[in-house]
């Protein structure tokens, strides 16, 4: 009697632990998933008020495009216009790459394909970003002195001035950003691989 009690003493205590176990394993699971978004947003927040900010300037560009008298400044009013709208796609498809990682709906091995492919995808994104950022720089600064200053900078002989300083402070902040970008995927990376421990 003694013998036949201590067994189901013990099958209960198994079948506690493994209910225990699966409580654990799903709270790590969903712990991880909120880490990583945490992270992730530490990107798509600052992508978003950008995408915001390109939306505003393109509406305003597209408001006042009549104000551009010249064909020179069409063309840059056109290209930035064009420039401006690209810039939120591409920002919102490099915040989707990189958190379209689901912790919870797929095993370890499938969760970390899904960031290796999310971050290839950020990375190119980032990186067409910052050239159209460029080409942005270039025609921004002709359509916003004719549309705010009302002065067509073309006829001004500083403007190589204001293309070399702008260049230079551009480079130097989209490379200070990217890094960042980088060194906060690579945290999320982290992450995840403490899934496997």
């Amino acid at each position: 009697m003694e013998l036949e009690e201590m067994k189901i003493a013990w099958e209960e205590m198994s079948a506690d632990i493994q209910k225990q176990k699966k409580l654990t394993d799903s709270l790590i699971i969903k712990m991880t998933q909120v880490n990583y978004r945490n992270k992730t947003l530490k990107i798509a927040v600052p992508e978003t008020i950008g995408s915001l900010g390109c939306m505003a300037m393109a509406l305003f560009i597209a408001i006042h495009f009549r104000e551009l008298h010249t064909w020179y400044l069409h063309g840059c009013g056109i290209i930035a216009l064009i420039t401006l709208l690209l810039l939120p796609i591409m920002s919102f498809r490099s915040i989707c790459a990189i958190t379209a990682v689901h912790v919870q709906d797929n095993n370890y091995k499938e969760s970390l394909l899904q960031y290796s492919n999310g971050k290839k995808k950020f990375v190119i994104f980032q990186k067409i970003n910052f050239y159209l950022g460029s080409i942005l720089l270039v025609v921004i600064l002709p359509v916003s002195g004719q549309l705010i200053a009302g002065k067509d900078v073309f006829e001004q002989h500083w403007i190589w001035l204001w293309f070399s300083t702008s260049f230079v402070f551009f480079y130097i902040l989209g490379s200070w950003i990217f890094k960042k970008y980088v060194k906060i995927i690579n945290e999320a990376e982290t992450i995840l691989q403490e899934l496997e421990e």
